[in-house]
């Protein structure tokens, strides 16, 4: 058990190295006296139907442009409510997505994509909460949203899409030293037109890319 961890920890030095020398937008946080954990995310795209029998909404799979899904951009608040800067100066974290889905349910059809096992997010040890999560086409204030997770504000709204999905935002999770926190995700395609529906009343025509999300 001992080697284990030994062998544990030598592999997240190796990735806060590796991660910290790439790039300015490197996903990885700098290392932390306390310890470091890391957090991951698995996100199902699905869109929404209505039935024509009943009128009942219905949940199936998306293919809103697949072939642009990049990268997953987060946005985490630690447990005093403050944004998590780690490394990056507009408070997104933005992670590699691994282009090989994966079938979860059985079916011989691709449902689930990850973050790359490349680009892992290290994170100090403590309790955060995921305010955001989209999936993109490329780093950056310039790219397209395509995929994001609706969010559930401060009071019951039967109009938005956090009722659709299993896991709605904002979601808790907590950090432990040394081991690995996987968070699944279900996904909508996203519209500009539909951006309250999703939860995020701020976005607007002007800026579909909201990169305030988190210096708030």
């Amino acid at each position: 058990m001992k080697a284990h961890k030994k062998i544990f920890s030598l592999f997240l030095i190796a990735s806060l190295y590796l991660g910290c020398s790439s790039s300015d937008d490197s996903s990885v946080i700098a290392e932390s006296p306390f310890g470091t954990g890391i957090i991951t995310f698995g996100v199902t795209p699905i869109y929404i139907t209505r039935s024509m029998q009943t009128g009942e909404l219905i949940k199936k799979q998306a293919d809103c442009s697949s072939s642009e899904w990049r990268y997953v951009r987060v946005a985490i608040r630690d447990s005093q409510g403050n944004c998590f800067y780690g490394n990056s100066e507009t408070g997104f974290q933005e992670m590699e997505m691994d282009p090989l889905g994966i079938d979860t349910n059985n079916d011989e059809i691709l449902d689930t994509w990850h973050t790359s096992s490349n680009n892992k997010l290290l994170l100090p040890v403590g309790n955060y909460t995921l305010e955001y999560l989209a999936v993109t086409n490329k780093r950056g204030r310039h790219s397209e949203i395509i995929l994001m997770s609706p969010k559930k504000g401060e009071e019951d709204n039967a109009t938005q899409y956090y009722n659709l999905v299993n896991n709605s935002l904002p979601i808790t999770f907590s950090i432990v030293e040394g081991q690995e926190q996987y968070i699944p995700l279900e996904a909508l395609c996203f519209k500009m037109e539909h951006a309250y529906e999703f939860g995020f009343i701020f976005l607007s025509y002007e800026d579909s890319n909201p990169f305030y999300l988190c210096s708030q």
